[in-house]
């Protein structure tokens, strides 16, 4: 009898650890991938409980479309991470299956390559006595997978049996050895592109991108220390600087060569020339008198090589035109306007420039997987970011200048580029490009540091310019009440500002008289609109051939 009873204890003694265990005493994880990076999880588990309540189960905190085979489960999140809540659950053995999806299970490294990951475990609080694992792959598996484990950083696998992962597409094993309690255990792999073609690029911080952001800084750097100068104030005012002509607004603005085109204009609305402009895209000028020393050396100059000995020119001629490209030399009160420490915005264009170019070369290394291709492509990307960043860079220029074709070619510049770097897979890249050559025109559309005369001329024009945008129906007809050739004295100014239309839309409907300086085959008065048409398809006309010659020089016409 004293033997039986101390057997009997023995195998209470024996079974008490068993009865009082507190974990889960299986799990089994199944996990499909898809080809857009995703994964559909199930995780089944056998939880063992014999003492008060069941802690949170904790899943990934990037998990979605949760659900579990438990009645008014309550999903919770703390911190970004998310469990379910198993307090509800009393003693005994329960068997949960957790479903749940990982939208962005692979995503590039940051060196762009992808990688898959898959979190078998997420660190629940009580152990885990044995787990079954799958990973089912789109396709077959070219590299062996990594472990991640949180109390066996070492050698993970070494806990593992039955491990499967070679000429095939399905990734399989077995954890015989207990998983301690707050254990955590990842999977990762590097898969290729060819297996994933719908997961995006990200951001890579590689080489040529870091090279980029070193060009900009560079740029940035020479701007701030040899251009920048104060914000540009406006003085709104109704009349333009005394003694300054339309056609010395880029000089002055911009730091430009002069617009002949433009002085002509004012020219003839100062009374020294008449304009004629017939239906058969003629336009001839008619001197009325000479200029004088009223106006600057500059316009005297241009003034003579224009007529010579004549009182006739003809502006839609070869010889008008080669004067047009001779006047753009000229950059007209330059030495009164920009101070002789200021920079070169040329300079800091060109170094801007470098980043089409770079940008370029990362979009054709993207494009290509075969080497070959990859330098075809990255020269000829190159070659093109080049050309694509200048134009942007002008077209911002262009944003208070009255030529509209720079302004249209750096749009559809932007667009091309940002469409190209999608299709790379490398928007961040194109983004960047197109942002940068913006900022870079804006930042060098004025020039560089100015003397407190060309802050004032800068003033004054901005504020010329945004009075003509701005300015109030009443306000515009108590100064035509004073002055009803108003619109014809300013109208070459807007012209320059690429403000006329603007300007035109304050006017209304307003019928003008008869317009002193430009005469056409047309009778009759016409309004303002009608007006700054006529005066800017003159303009083109005038510039037309000038705007061929280089064409013409490059053709050997």
């Amino acid at each position: 009898m004293r033997k039986l009873i101390c057997l009997l204890l023995c195998m209470m003694l024996l079974a008490v650890p068993v009865l009082a265990f507190d974990g889960i005493t299986s799990a089994q994880s199944q996990t499909v991938v898809s080809t857009d990076g995703s994964c559909q999880v199930s995780l089944t588990v056998v939880l063992q409980l014999n003492s008060g309540s069941a802690p949170a189960f904790p899943l990934p905190e990037d998990a979605t479309d949760i659900s579990v085979n438990l009645p008014h489960a309550k999903i919770t999140k703390d911190g970004g991470h998310r469990s379910v809540d198993l307090s509800g659950l009393g003693a005994g053995t329960h068997t949960l299956t957790f479903r749940y999806t990982l939208p962005h299970a692979v995503a590039p490294d940051a060196k762009g390559a992808l990688v898959l990951t898959v979190p078998l475990t997420s660190g629940f609080a009580l152990p885990i006595e044995q787990m079954d694992f799958s990973v089912e792959l789109p396709g077959i598996a070219e590299n062996r997978p990594e472990f991640l484990s949180t109390y066996n950083p070492g050698d993970p696998e070494s806990v593992m049996s039955n491990f499967k992962w070679e000429n095939t597409n399905i990734i399989s094993g077995t954890v015989s050895q207990r998983l301690p309690d707050h254990e955590s255990l990842t999977m990762t792999l590097a898969v290729s592109r060819d297996m994933f073609p719908h997961v995006p690029s990200g951001w890579t911080m590689d080489a040529v991108d870091t090279l980029m952001i070193a060009v900009f800084a560079l740029a940035f750097v020479l701007w701030l220390i040899t251009m920048r100068c104060l914000p540009p104030r406006r003085n709104r005012r109704a009349l333009p600087t005394p003694g300054l002509n339309a056609g010395e607004i880029p000089c002055r603005l911009a730091g430009q060569g002069m617009d002949l085109t433009l002085a002509v204009l004012s020219w003839a609305q100062m009374g020294y020339i008449l304009i004629q402009s017939d239906d058969h895209g003629r336009v001839l000028l008619h001197k009325r008198m000479d200029m004088g020393n009223e106006r600057s050396d500059l316009e005297n100059k241009l003034f003579r090589s224009l007529f010579g000995k004549r009182d006739l020119a003809d502006a839609t001629g070869y010889r008008y035109a080669q004067l047009c490209r001779k006047a753009s030399a000229y950059r007209a009160g330059a030495s009164l306007t920009y101070k002789r420490s200021s920079g070169n915005p040329q300079a800091v264009r060109l170094i801007a420039v470098l980043l089409g170019t770079l940008g370029g070369v990362s979009m054709g290394i993207a494009f290509a997987d075969d080497t070959a291709w990859k330098v075809v492509l990255s020269i000829f990307l190159g070659i093109l970011g080049t050309a694509a960043a200048w134009q942007i860079q002008s077209a911002a220029k262009g944003l208070f200048h009255r030529y509209k074709l720079p302004l249209l070619i750096g749009l559809g510049c932007s667009l091309v580029w940002f469409l190209l770097g999608w299709l790379a897979g490398e928007w961040h890249t194109g983004l960047f490009v197109i942002l940068s050559q913006w900022l870079t025109g804006l930042a060098t559309a004025f020039g560089g540091r100015r003397t407190e005369g060309g802050q004032q001329n800068m003033a004054e024009i901005l504020g010329l310019r945004s009075f003509m945008r701005t300015a109030k129906a009443e306000e515009l007809q108590r100064i035509l009440d004073a002055n009803p050739h108003y619109f014809y004295d300013l109208a070459p100014y807007a012209l320059a500002l690429n403000a006329d239309r603007a300007f035109a839309r304050r006017f209304g409907n307003v019928q003008l008289p008869e317009c002193p300086y430009l005469t056409t085959g047309m009778d009759g008065h016409m309004t303002v609109t009608e007006f700054d048409q006529l005066l800017r398809d003159t303009a083109d006309t005038m510039d037309a051939l000038q705007r061929r010659l280089p064409l013409d020089r490059l053709l050997g016409r």
